[in-house]
């Protein structure tokens, strides 16, 4: 199995004690503020007991948050209800030499973890797997998924560095928050203990190839984040869609493999996927705690397969309950007298996911201050041919402006692919053409039966800086638009 060298990602007790201080602090700034300054009035006018309120509150704070982490999420896999499942687990823990017992819990989200807990006051551990990763990997990539997460808490036996990665993941979540220390401040202290992070990360997935081999490991990096993609960008949107008319997604997780089967939909997840891996390249303050796929794939060493199934997933033969829970967890309503209506979407007409075409050329027109629609793509064009682009880009999502530096020119373009793409396919429909792919309304067929690919001439034309092909799809599309 792998192992973490101990000299190499231990420290000085001093400065790791010292780095979870500070980034607790960080992560609480009010409470902390406030708490100095109760101590100081209280000692300047002598009474302590100003301190009792206080003390009680954060008392009821820790015992609540004691008390949701018994909460466990998900729902409960029983190993008489699937035994493939049980004993895939069973034999990960047995070679890992993972010893304290083992429960695994489902939950509706493309993610996995370990939490640690007591059932009947005996200590255990929940695995917990999520339902996307169960229906789409295979059996050997999940086997490494789970090795992966019984490998962390072999190598993060120890308090300190446990409290440090907890501390550090309390203040990654406290930069969302309303008042927050400043970036430059909770950056410092990220990129100190960043290299912590991805060497625990590192060294899981050398414990996840001796035991499951190194195929599968890649494969389950490389799968379970197309996985995460086109939950993200197609299954939130079908859900967020149907919501609006009282209904859910009935079908969610089948319909995500039909749209990851299809060549257009699986193009724009993949892109998806790997804008997501460049962002953690450019992570301009420390905040990711795994380092990028790239450095994750190349530093698995080699090892020969682990014998599980490499081409189909881990049978689950209550998998169509689970199926169910999975998508009521996902979309119940918060008021349980509010009923949402199943509705299939494979059986729902395309266009009823599409984003709206004129919030794509309204925000054109606002972007670049002409008139009309067309004239904003004129003058889309004369921008990608002269480089002034990523003004407009900005222009079409302000939010660019304020996001870090690093990660403000991938932004951009994402914005203008995104927003020209809607646009100009919006007007080739409208002039006759047809969707080549239900998914996607960028993917088209032209009058001749050729299939085009509106996204891909965008990106092609900002490559290039030459927006030819662009002009003479949209001439095609519409003899009026352009000169």
């Amino acid at each position: 199995m792998g192992t973490v060298k101990r000299d190499a990602v231990h420290p000085s007790a001093g400065r790791d004690w010292g780095l979870i201080a500070a980034m607790t602090v960080s992560a609480h700034p009010i409470a902390f503020l406030f708490g100095l300054a109760l101590i100081g009035v209280s000692g300047f006018v002598g009474d302590w007991g100003l301190l009792a309120p206080p003390v009680a509150w954060t008392v009821f704070g820790l015992v609540g948050a004691a008390v949701s982490r018994h909460q466990l999420p998900g729902r409960a896999i029983r190993p008489a209800n699937e035994p493939e499942l049980a004993a895939l687990v069973q034999a990960v823990a047995e070679q890992m030499g993972f010893r304290v017992p083992l429960l695994v819990r489902v939950i509706p989200v493309p993610d996995a973890g370990l939490i640690a807990t007591k059932v009947a006051g005996v200590r255990v551990f929940v695995l917990v797997l999520g339902w996307p990763l169960l229906r789409g990997l295979t059996a050997a990539q999940l086997a490494a998924v789970v090795a992966h997460e019984l490998a962390h808490e072999l190598h993060l036996g120890d308090r300190r560095t446990s409290r440090l990665l907890a501390a550090r993941e309390s203040l990654v979540e406290s930069m969302d928050n309303g008042v927050q220390v400043p970036a430059a401040v909770a950056g410092k202290l990220l990129r100190a203990t960043q290299k912590r992070s991805w060497e625990f990360e590192t060294a899981a997935d050398a414990s996840s190839a001796d035991v499951a081999g190194s195929t599968a490991v890649r494969g389950a990096l490389e799968q379970s984040g197309l996985i995460m993609a086109a939950f993200e960008i197609l299954g939130e949107r079908w859900a967020s869609a149907l919501a609006d008319d009282g209904s859910y997604p009935q079908d969610l997780y089948d319909a995500l493999d039909a749209a990851m089967g299809d060549a257009y939909a699986g193009r724009l997840v993949a892109a998806a996927a790997q804008a997501a891996d460049d962002a953690d390249e450019l992570d301009p303050y420390g905040i990711s705690s795994h380092p990028p796929r790239a450095t994750r794939v190349a530093a698995i060493p080699e090892r020969p397969e682990g014998g599980w199934d490499s081409r189909e997933p881990v049978p689950m033969r209550d998998g169509e309950a689970v199926d169910r829970w999975c998508v009521h967890e996902l979309v119940g309503p918060e008021d349980p007298s509010d009923e949402l209506r199943p509705v299939r979407v494979l059986d729902c007409a395309p266009e009823r996911f599409d984003v709206p075409v004129g919030e794509a050329n309204a925000a054109l027109v606002e972007a670049t201050g002409c008139d009309s629609v067309p004239a904003a793509m004129a003058a889309i064009l004369e921008a990608i041919a002269d480089g002034s682009w990523v003004q407009l880009a900005r222009a079409i999502d302000p939010d660019i402006r304020s996001a870090p530096p690093a990660l403000r020119a991938a932004l951009g373009r994402d914005a203008l692919v995104g927003c020209l793409g809607r646009a100009v396919s919006g007007r080739l429909l409208d002039a006759g053409w047809h969707r080549s792919s239900r998914w996607m309304t960028s993917a088209l067929v032209n009058p001749d039966g050729e299939d085009v690919d509106v996204r891909v001439l965008i990106e092609q034309a900002l490559d290039s800086a030459d927006p030819l092909t662009l002009r003479e799809l949209l001439a095609l599309g519409d003899p009026r638009t352009m000169a």
